[in-house]
């Protein structure tokens, strides 16, 4: 079971927003977070991945807490078994496509996954080029397959699908619950697309202003 809480007050050019979200979710589980531009999709998955401290709140993953502002814990991000894809990519300019996910391996770990998702991604013939080359959709493939190379136990994606044709969005959706079957992890989606939520996810937060106004299997 993963259970979270937190609040945490956010400033912006167009005003405050009070965030005070409590969720939980079964581990191993897609979870849908739904909800409109500055509804606080973002900042909840930059909270998971520890990315951002709240106010006040804490996170637990099946009994380990990786969050909990009264204890004062607060696990590093890159001490948390997690993986996160974010809108804007964060692909290193310097390194291949190759290298981008080696880069994400464990020590020592053999190099076989990085090849099997390159081919997945249909991102052989680009293997060798740097992101400056690639497009909007060729990064977005890029930053899903050095996620999935970490086998994260907690993966987070914020619109992953959004600059793919539909061909590309349909085989990676597939491919993505093909691995969670073979080696279940929990994974929370972020998206505006509620087909997208209801084909992925068994269950649904919607925010707005900060907080979760309804939750369910589907909408």
């Amino acid at each position: 079971m993963i259970k979270l809480e937190f609040q945490k007050k956010l400033s912006f050019p167009s005003g405050e927003m009070n965030m005070d979200i409590a969720l939980h979710m079964k581990e191993g589980e897609w979870v849908g977070i739904y909800g409109p531009s500055g509804a606080g999709k973002t900042t909840l998955l930059r909270f998971m991945a520890g990315l951002l401290r709240p106010h006040n709140g804490f996170l637990r993953i099946n009994g380990e807490t990786w969050c909990d502002t009264r204890k004062r814990i607060f696990i590093p991000p890159g001490k948390r078994d997690a993986a996160m894809v974010f809108q804007e990519f964060a692909l290193f300019p310097n390194m291949t496509v190759d290298q981008n996910l080696a880069f994400a391996l464990k020590r020592g770990e053999d190099r076989r996954i990085v090849r099997e998702l390159i081919e997945i991604m249909q991102l052989e013939a680009l293997k060798d080029a740097k992101p400056d080359r690639l497009s909007g959709g060729q990064k977005q493939r890029v930053a899903l397959a050095r996620a999935l190379v970490r086998r994260p136990r907690l993966l987070m994606l914020d619109e992953p699908f959004s600059a793919l044709d539909d061909d590309m969005r349909h085989n990676l959706q597939e491919y993505l619950l093909q691995i969670h079957r073979a080696r279940p992890f929990t994974a929370m989606l972020a998206s505006h697309s509620l087909s997208t939520l209801n084909h992925m996810t068994r269950q649904i937060a919607v925010l707005s202003e900060g907080k979760i106004i309804s939750e369910g299997p589907s909408l």
